[in-house]
């Protein structure tokens, strides 16, 4: 019996059949158990479904990581690395070997892993629409529409007439003047999921360029489904049943009506029941389900499987427990395991004999007259458009550069048999040669922060007396709101010297494509409840009412991936005009002294601002829970107590610039310790660093405000003058940068835990310390070293200058 069984599974009968474009062959044999028997071999895994499954998924990931390693240099994305993976381990390279093809990728194990495939990119289709966020349709400017119109019609153009002229070199084959209406299409596409997860991985979604790439994507993706249902309904009045027809077009309209009246009031009303804990649960279930049931219904009407998903994700809410909070169930798996099986397996179907002859010449020919034409009307229209041309090149190249949902069309058509495998492979790959070679390129070409690091940038030195000071105050959340109120306070707002206060309320972009930077009350109005930051903005518009005349507060909001919002926070800041960003420390303290959390994607963004931004820049590390937390606005009684460390540098006089308004403050006392080695001058620093000192000295006068100075022979003198402001002071004002050759440090720079604090300001970060610390950073060291060389002259000559002035 088990000789029999053997035989059977051995048995098979190959054949070969007319296909559409060409012979195919016909494999039939008695399907495979799903796992091994305990008879079997250790070497017999490979005979059973499930064992072979897995072997298959792991030979994919090693295989693509491996690939990802040598190709770094050329930023490859992970999608590009699994498509290249199935060519390398399908019939084109490795797969020439029938042995190891056969035994790997028997018909009956493509056939189960296509299987897991689509079932993958069902759900990231499915994903893919929870993220988009249609509101974005309304914002579409002119230019945006008139850039997507030229992206997308050109390679139509300029595809026609290319083949055109082919056509007079020659007979071409009919299957091959067949597929260029598909050439063409796929040309012309830009799917607005795809460009939007480049611009992700690129860091660029929310820079000019990445939103005007956003909004070009999107009416690319309108016009291209404007265009397939054109075609549809074309396709359907050609037919000979006419009653196939009307069911095909009336069950479509139905099954969308189904989704947008019976689906979307269920899952709104299902998300608003939703109290947490088992029912959060139950409603995942509820959702899978219906999941599974709109890909299910869009096989049965005709359509693709992940059509129906897709417009079930466009109509989920996107508020916790679903949306958000859905999508981190679900993408995870569906990138890790399922969409990796599916691009591998578009690779997989490249074959060697489609490459080549000089029909595949004119083949490419056409494909890349497509991609030119594409890079070509983008580029022309958005310099029409009033875009600077630097700008225009990298949006022409991310328009060109292609994703999930163009390899998608491509396994459609060729597994439909509408599309020969010759016209197939050649889009594949020159697909992938353009999307690998266009994403270095953008990166070199386009770095948001080139726009707001400019020289010269504003700094506190150069405020005058009269003119409004501008502050931009970064919130992730509320807890630091008390502190940089007293600090705001601190900085003795008037009617003769105002303050501007701008206040973006920071959040990480989860369950969308699209980032957001608009103010506040824009957001607020566009959702049916208000924020969790409605308290911060109460807070602010009293401290406004309640200095009215000196104080001006607007509020934006923020809505980008944490890798790219340093980007916002430096446009918003050269935009206005700022004189100081403050953005609060990543760490946070409990009442009894502990450390509480520690966000390192908010240390990661206050790195970028302190090396982008247009500005100075304060790192607010904020100790309230820790000492009285007075709020200076109420407090008619005890004063609040600032000191400013000053060791010599650019960051220092910055710092001492900004205590400067804080002299005349009736509930400030400002505590000055200049701690310095005499044997120790830093040449023309120095000579500035006594400028500055002299005329603060000067302007102060007998103010109740306290000078001390200290000698200190190494970093241990320093760090006891630091000690001795412990029980004394509500906020520690220190410059991140100092000499590193000076001896006031010397000892400490051997530990340095977080360098964005500085020397000082990261020994002040540690627990020993109770009191509130705001580093000041001029600009990054780098940039700092830089001017020393070239700008120290200018330095010495605009700080005498705005002091005459501030002095008259």
């Amino acid at each position: 019996m088990a000789e029999t069984t053997e035989l059977e599974r051995a048995a098979a009968m190959v054949g070969t059949v007319s296909g559409p474009f060409q012979p195919e062959y016909l494999v039939c044999q008695q399907a495979p158990p799903m796992i091994s028997s305990r008879g079997y071999r250790f070497s017999d895994p490979f005979d059973a479904s499930l064992p072979l499954l897995m072997f298959q998924i792991i030979l994919i990931f090693f295989t693509t990581r491996l690939l990802l390693f040598f190709l770094k240099p050329l930023r490859m994305n992970l999608l590009m690395g699994h498509i290249l993976t199935g060519i390398i381990i399908g019939p084109a390279i490795l797969g020439r070997n029938k042995t190891y093809f056969n035994k790997v990728f028997p018909p009956s194990g493509i056939v189960t892993l296509t299987t897991l495939a689509e079932v993958g990119f069902m759900i990231h289709l499915f994903t893919i629409g929870v993220q988009v966020d249609t509101r974005v349709m309304t914002k579409i400017g002119k230019s945006a529409a008139f850039i997507g119109s030229a992206c997308f019609f050109l390679p139509y153009a300029l595809g026609f007439l290319t083949f055109s002229m082919v056509k007079s070199f020659g007979n071409l084959d009919a299957h091959f003047k067949q597929s260029m209406l598909l050439i063409i299409v796929i040309n012309s596409i830009s799917a607005f999921p795809v460009i939007t997860s480049l611009l992700t991985d690129l860091r660029i979604l929310n820079s000019e360029v990445g939103r005007m790439a956003t909004h070009v994507s999107l009416v690319c993706d309108m016009w291209s489904w404007s265009a397939a249902l054109a075609v549809s309904t074309f396709d359907l009045a050609l037919q000979s049943s006419k009653r196939d027809s009307v069911w095909s077009l009336v069950s479509t309209i139905a099954f969308v009506a189904a989704i947008a009246f019976i689906v979307r009031p269920f899952l709104r009303w299902s998300n608003k029941c939703a109290k947490g804990g088992e029912e959060e649960e139950v409603q995942f279930y509820r959702v899978m389900v219906l999941l599974l049931c709109c890909g299910l219904l869009s096989e049965i009407f005709g359509l693709h499987t992940g059509f129906g998903p897709f417009l079930m994700g466009l109509v989920l809410p996107d508020k916790p427990p679903m949306g958000s909070t859905l999508l981190q169930k679900l993408d995870t798996i569906s990138k890790a395991l399922l969409v990796p099986a599916f691009m591998a397996m578009s690779g997989l179907r490249v074959h060697p004999a489609d490459v080549g002859g000089t029909s595949s010449a004119f083949l490419e020919l056409i494909i890349m007259m497509g991609y030119i034409a594409k890079f070509c009307g983008t580029l022309g229209s958005a310099i029409c458009c009033g875009m600077p041309f630097w700008d225009a090149i990298p949006l022409s190249l991310i328009m060109c550069c292609k994703g999930i949902m163009d390899i998608a069309v491509l396994v459609m058509f060729y597994d439909r048999k509408i599309m020969p495998g010759q016209v197939y492979s050649h889009l594949l790959l020159t697909m992938l040669i353009v999307t690998t070679l266009a994403r270095p390129i953008i990166a070199y070409l386009y770095d948001p922060s080139r726009r707001y690091m400019v020289e010269g940038r504003k700094t506190l030195q150069e405020w005058k007396e009269g003119v409004k000071m501008q502050f931009l105050v970064c919130l992730h959340n509320e807890d630091n709101v008390p502190t940089i109120m007293n600090l705001l306070e601190a900085s003795h707002p008037t009617t003769r010297s105002p303050i501007a206060v701008f206040v973006l309320h920071l959040r990480e972009l989860k369950g969308r494509s699209t980032s957001v930077l608009v103010p506040h009350q824009q957001l607020h109005e566009a959702s049916s409840k208000g924020t969790s930051y409605n308290h911060a903005v109460n807070v602010f518009q009293y401290y406004e009412e309640h200095n009215r005349g000196s104080v001006v507060v607007q509020h934006f909001t923020a809505i980008s991936p944490y890798a790219s919002i340093h980007n916002d926070i430096c446009t918003l800041a050269l935009d206005k005009g700022t004189n100081l960003v403050i953005v609060p420390f990543h760490k946070t303290w409990a009442i009894d002294g502990s450390m509480e959390s520690t966000e390192r994607t908010i240390r990661n963004v206050n790195k970028s601002v302190m090396n982008k931004a247009p500005c100075s820049v304060g790192i607010l590390i904020d100790r309230g829970p820790l000492t009285s937390n007075r709020d200076m606005l109420m407090s008619k009684s005890e004063p609040y107590q600032i000191a400013m460390l000053f060791l010599g540098g650019a960051d220092d006089r910055e710092a001492l610039a900004y205590c400067m308004r804080m002299v005349e403050h009736p509930k400030v006392d400002l505590t000055i310790a200049r701690v310095k080695n005499d044997d120790y001058l830093n040449g023309e620093e120095s000579h500035l660093d006594q400028e500055l000192i002299d005329y603060f000295r000067a302007t102060v006068g007998k103010r109740k405000v306290k000078y001390v100075e200290e000698t200190a022979m190494d970093g241990v003198g320093t760090t006891q003058v630091i000690c001795s402001f412990e029980d004394a002071v509500d906020l520690l004002i220190v410059g991140k940068h100092h000499d590193p050759l000076s001896p006031l440090i010397s000892g400490l720079t051997e530990w340095n835990e977080y360098p964005e604090l500085g020397v000082i300001g990261d020994m002040l970060a540690t627990s020993d310390f109770q009191f509130s610390v705001l580093v000041v950073q001029q600009e990054p060291v780098a940039l700092n070293l830089s001017s020393e060389m070239s700008g120290s002259r200018s330095h010495s000559r605009s700080l005498p200058l705005s002091t005459t002035e501030q002095g008259n």
